[in-house]
């Protein structure tokens, strides 16, 4: 019997009137997440042939305290944030533009770290629009859907108190905004296949991600994406069984050194050819030969057979700094996309599962936030150093596009036209 792939939305609490599952009847939702909603409610949902969860089913807890072996089909997340730019700040001054990169709040590191862990599990992710701000507009709730569906996840999409009051008042401006956000559920659950894809980059970031290493490394998959370092997630307990082919770099995040069966596993990764990342307390296990000048001050960089391996020489405290360090180390010409005057982006990179083809995926918060010159979109540039036959562009409200190379010197690029919250670019190989 094949498992019913649910879409989940929490019903408001103040909508009492089972009139008002109409609102889902025909739509990409088919799963009601109850918190005791009326009987009524119930029934007519039932009768609309939605699954009906009640909220305390589903096991719903924050990261540190998820039951990763727990035997349900699905993990839900809580305590998450709202995912929407922030201005950078300088002094006591908001700064924003294409010089000023904002600070994003997102989701999608929390979804990528739970698929590593619980893998052939659906993550749900649980997070409320803000409570004491300006109520979020279209943009934000579509930007809120594409940052958990780029990463394979599913948010339980939660309405903020105004909207839920005007849907249920039949107000036309509300119900506009209620068909841009089943529009982009729709759009997600139409290329579900892109959640088999796998996602990858140049790095792998090996950590337990728990006990003594949660901060470190969680805020580092976080900070990393911020800074648009395209990474692989490698569980510490899975790291020996792992194939690191393809990766240009591994750092070890944990400062208690690995077992002998994952030492020779990191030492046959950098022999071969990849640059591997070691904290201070774990140098002495990877001593490399010939001395090289680094350019990352805090590392003693040697050749390791065909490779090399870079320790550091103080230990690690600050997520940021490291976050940086790395990418420095494995040095931004192995990007395997270069973005221009995507400040407000959060970008994703992944592969086809056993093949060639590339998919790209821009989450965009310009429009989503009430900062002044980050409303709209910049002229975004985006290039792919790996040869391609062609790039087809994705948006939520206009017919898939093929895009036309321009030539940049050596470089092919390609101008992206204007998009709301989210784009997607499928590059053949």
């Amino acid at each position: 019997m094949e498992v019913i792939k649910l879409v989940p939305f929490r019903w408001p609490a103040a909508w009492s009137d089972p009139k008002l599952v109409s609102l889902l009847e025909g739509g990409p939702i088919n799963c009601l997440v109850s918190n005791g909603a009326p009987a009524g409610v119930v029934e007519a949902a039932r009768k609309a042939g939605l699954t009906v969860l009640e909220w305390n089913s589903l096991g719903a807890a924050p990261l540190a305290k998820v039951n990763w072996n727990a035997a349900a089909e699905r993990l839900t997340i809580a305590d998450l944030v709202w995912p929407r730019a922030k201005p950078a700040v300088r002094g006591d001054r908001a700064v924003s533009g294409p010089t000023g990169g904002p600070w994003i709040d997102s989701n999608a590191w929390v979804a990528r770290l739970a698929a590593d862990r619980a893998p052939g599990k659906r993550i749900w992710l649980a997070f409320d629009p803000p409570k004491e701000e300006q109520p979020p507009n279209e943009a934000a709730y579509k930007a809120a859907v594409a940052d958990a569906a780029a990463v394979g996840a599913w948010w339980i999409l939660s309405l903020d108190e105004k909207l839920s009051q005007a849907l249920a008042a039949g107000n036309a401006e509300a119900a506009k905004t209620w068909r841009g956000i089943l529009g982009t559920v729709a759009f997600f659950e139409t290329h579900s296949a892109w959640r088999g894809y796998v996602h990858q980059g140049p790095l792998a970031i090996v950590s337990t991600f728990a006990g003594d290493s949660e901060f470190l490394g969680t805020e580092l998959l976080n900070l990393a994406a911020r800074g648009n370092l395209q990474y692989r997630i490698v569980d510490r307990l899975r790291v020996a069984s792992e194939n690191l082919t393809g990766l240009r770099a591994a750092l070890w995040v944990d400062s208690d050194p690995p077992s002998a069966d994952v030492v020779a596993k990191l030492e046959g990764f950098a022999r071969g050819g990849g640059l591997l990342i070691v904290p201070r307390t774990a140098a002495h296990l990877f001593k490399g030969e010939g001395a090289l000048a680094c350019p990352v001050t805090g590392y003693e960089l040697r050749t390791f057979g065909k490779g090399t391996v870079a320790a550091a020489t103080r230990d690690w405290d600050d997520p940021y700094s490291l976050a940086a360090d790395a990418h420095d180390l494995v040095s931004r010409r192995y990007d395997p996309i270069r973005m221009f005057n995507g400040s407000s982006y959060r970008t994703h990179y992944s592969v086809a599962p056993g093949g060639n083809d590339k998919l790209i995926q821009l989450v965009s918060f310009a429009g989503a936030s009430r900062f002044p010159g980050m409303g709209r979109s910049n002229e975004v540039t985006v290039r792919f150093p790996d040869r391609h036959s062609s790039v087809t562009l994705h948006r939520l409200d206009a017919a898939p596009e093929t895009l036309r190379p321009v030539k940049d010197g050596d470089h092919i690029e390609y101008q992206l036209p204007q998009f709301a919250a989210y784009a997607a670019l499928e590059v053949k190989a």
